[in-house]
């Protein structure tokens, strides 16, 4: 039989073919495995149905509320099913952010009072490494820092476009480039190596030991690495956390609870060295975490609007319908977000004005994004506009703190599983 013949029956149950699909199975006529076209075709319709439904819904869902009431008002075929499409969109869209964000992202220093995009300075990288003391490599963290952040102004005290995004950049850099070498210095004293004169010593001929010093002097290397930790170690009740001696403990959590915390929080400490040297892991963690979150947050979030519209006479799951619709668009408002976060990271060193263009539509979507939501739920619930803005204020102040929440454990699980 040729690759394109199409069977006189079904190949699952025999019965007599009628058209494109067997009346009784529902199988497809077309074998995938001999026609390469159909197979393609049929990877990407189990995602998006290409047959126009999905530019459909995403051209519809530019109207507030639009698709989300003519899908409740029996108008399926023409969209794609929530679910599917809050699927398709959330793992796209945090896709597309492991690889259009970043947390270590070139910093900007300043060259003559202008901001200027570049790497860590090979100057204060040589100062970072001339450094033998916990405490010098703290001052040449902060001069930098402070030299970083009045990049925040031109010389004439006038802003500087993208300088911001910029200027966290730089500070992560730097704040990992100290960290380096400050976890150089535990590593040193705990191999019980002395620390050599540092350079300011040396520049001032200093020959009188202050009382700090005699005590630094004095500490052993296990001392020596606590002092240093000073800048991540965990501490609970004043004292540095320790699994036996010293572990969190929730007085209410069964043993077996407190355990788990425990072993977080000795994950997330040694963690913190290693996302201090490369940010990146913590985001990459997040983009993991984030959309899980959010699969928690909508059945929520469908639930308040059931409680807020209880004699709507609604079912539950019409309001799961507003809600993954709603939240469609909030992650399709994401993704372009990180599209023009890449786009700004392209050409913010060639073209201030390109820059300023992109914050400015960046500011405007998350402007829209509110107003948006409120238009989607006077649409669909209908109630008057007093009703529905005391709704609106309540539902958004409950779910701010959901999101919060939700933002906190992204956090958390970037950290304890960088």
């Amino acid at each position: 039989m040729d690759a394109h013949d199409t069977p006189t029956q079904c190949e699952n149950c025999a019965t007599p073919l009628q058209g494109g699909y067997c009346h009784r199975c529902g199988q497809s006529a077309v074998n995938p495995i001999r026609d390469t076209h159909h197979a393609i075709v049929e990877v990407f319709e189990s995602f998006w149905h290409l047959d126009g439904r999905v530019f459909r819904t995403l051209r519809d869902l530019l109207s507030p509320g639009r698709v989300a009431r003519d899908y409740l008002a029996g108008h399926r075929a023409r969209y794609i099913a929530p679910l599917r499409m809050f699927v398709v969109a959330t793992l796209l869209t945090f896709f597309v952010g492991q690889y259009a964000v970043s947390f270590s992202e070139s910093p900007i220093v300043t060259d003559g009072g202008t901001p200027t995009v570049a790497g860590v300075d090979a100057g204060l990288a040589r100062q970072l490494e001339a450094a033998t003391t916990r405490e010098e490599v703290i001052r040449i963290r902060d001069e930098a820092l402070a030299e970083v952040e009045a990049a925040r102004e031109s010389v004439d005290g006038v802003p500087v476009p993208g300088v911001d995004r910029g200027l966290l950049a730089a500070q992560v850099a730097i704040r990992g480039a100290a960290g380096n070498r400050l976890a150089q210095l535990r590593e040193a004293a705990k191999a019980g190596e002395p620390p050599a004169p540092s350079a300011a010593d040396e520049a001032a001929g200093a020959d009188e030991v202050t009382a700090d010093e005699a005590t630094a002097a004095d500490a052993t290397p296990d001392d020596a690495a606590e002092a240093d930790d000073d800048e991540w170690v965990m501490r609970f009740n004043g004292e540095r956390w320790h699994p036996v001696d010293n572990p969190l403990t929730v007085a209410w959590w069964p043993d077996f609870a407190n355990d788990w915390l425990n072993r977080k929080v000795g994950r997330a400490q040694d963690n913190i060295p290693r996302l201090q040297q490369n940010p990146d892991l913590l985001k990459e963690s997040m983009m993991q975490a984030l959309p899980t979150a959010l699969f928690l947050l909508v059945p929520v979030f469908a639930l308040l609007l059931k409680v807020f519209y209880l004699f709507s006479r609604r079912l539950y799951l019409e309001h799961l319908v507003v809600a993954l619709y709603s939240h469609v668009f909030l992650v399709l408002t994401i993704l372009v977000q990180f599209l023009l976060v890449a786009l700004d990271g392209a050409v913010a060193a060639h073209s201030a004005w390109a820059s300023r263009g992109i914050g400015l539509l960046e500011f405007a979507l998350w402007c829209w994004l509110p107003v948006y939501l409120l238009l989607m739920q006077k649409r669909i619930y209908g109630q008057g506009w007093l009703m529905t803005l005391v709704k609106y204020f309540a539902l958004g102040n409950l779910y701010f703190v959901l999101v919060a929440f939700a933002a906190l454990y992204a956090v958390l699980a970037g950290v304890v599983s960088a």
